[in-house]
């Protein structure tokens, strides 16, 4: 690899962490089937082909986003300060997250560095790329609806779009014209709990499969020479750490993972109940569900909840993505 480059109220909540409980209750005894193991290298979604839209069909613009490459830490400080991008703003709600895409981390982010300089920094590299992936699957979201509606009120769709719905249902895994599964699939992650997960499976950004190999969610394939050899794989294992040709990609995958993987459907059954209630999504209570993503299982739970609450990422569940794209050259030339 190169080395370069969205309030629950106090009783909701308790409702939903007691699901989660019962989740464990439930499956503690079971076979964990962690988002990392049954994974495969197999096909690239993040590659999958844009096929374009039906002019009735309600869709989002389409922004020219651009890449941003770093070679090292001084150059993103660089970079985010080009921007002038603060979190303080953004967590007050008083400012969206500009369209800044870091293509990957720079190699000496494992460096010594002040514990809330490296934090700033990550968190700042990672929510906007989550904010992009969400704002992809949302996307996905607004079309199958539109489809839904023209199915359901007679209407044929075009051969276009039938290949399109058939692309989405294999790539989440359901059947085509099953628009219940796959609403419940297509939705978005909460940001609260994927930079929690980014915090925990890349220890804040120092991991080499995440400085390497854009590795920030510790996927797993089985296929030989698709990612790193974990130094502690235990002997007769053939797995390796999945290994991706941008951050963004590695996010998308682990978006992919949790809206489809049979092991996550507490996850999204939690999810449609905040849906159907029209309530803000809730880390903390999606993270409860989550047991199978490691073989650590409650105590990677309890890990989850405690980077939430340290590091108050609830404060980013409802950000933006700023509506601007960021002039990418500009940024260059200011941070040299």
């Amino acid at each position: 690899m190169q080395g370069g480059f969205i309030f629950l109220r106090d009783y909701k909540r308790a409702a939903l962490a007691l699901m989660g409980l019962s989740v464990i209750a439930l499956y503690g005894a079971a076979i964990a089937y962690p988002v990392d193991r049954p994974e495969r290298a197999d096909r690239d979604w993040t590659a999958l082909p844009q096929v374009a839209p039906e002019a009735d069909l309600v869709r989002a613009e389409k922004l020219d986003d651009s890449m941003v490459a770093v070679s090292s830490v001084a150059e993103l400080r660089q970079t985010l300060a080009a921007i002038a991008f603060e979190l303080k703003p953004v967590r007050w709600g008083n400012a969206r997250v500009p369209r800044l895409f870091v293509k990957s981390l720079p190699d000496d982010f494992d460096s010594r560095m002040v514990v809330e300089q490296r934090k700033k920094a990550f968190i700042r590299t990672m929510l906007p790329l989550i904010l992009k992936a969400n704002e992809e699957v949302r996307d996905e979201r607004r079309r199958l609806i539109a489809l839904e509606e023209q199915i359901s009120s007679g209407r044929e769709i075009s051969e276009t779009s039938q290949a399109w719905l058939e692309d989405l249902a294999d790539k989440y895994r359901t059947a085509p014209n099953d628009f219940s599964s796959l609403l419940r699939r297509v939705d978005t992650v909460s940001p609260t709990l994927a930079l929690a997960q980014a915090i925990e499976e890349s220890g804040w950004g120092r991991s080499r499969f995440a400085r390497h190999g854009n590795a920030l969610y510790g996927q797993r394939a089985w296929s030989k020479g698709a990612g790193f050899v974990p130094d502690a794989r235990a002997e007769g294992e053939k797995f390796e750490v999945r290994a991706f040709d941008t951050l963004l990609d590695s996010v998308r995958s682990y978006v992919v993972n949790l809206n489809r993987h049979h092991a996550y459907d507490d996850y999204r059954a939690a999810r449609a109940t905040m849906r159907a209630e029209e309530t803000e999504l809730d880390g903390e209570a999606l993270a409860a569900t989550l047991i199978n993503y490691s073989e650590r299982r409650e105590a990677y739970v309890e890990t989850l909840t405690g980077l939430i609450r340290s590091n108050r990422l609830d404060q980013f569940e409802t950000v933006q993505l700023s509506s601007e794209p960021v002039a990418v050259e500009d940024i260059q030339v200011a941070s040299r």
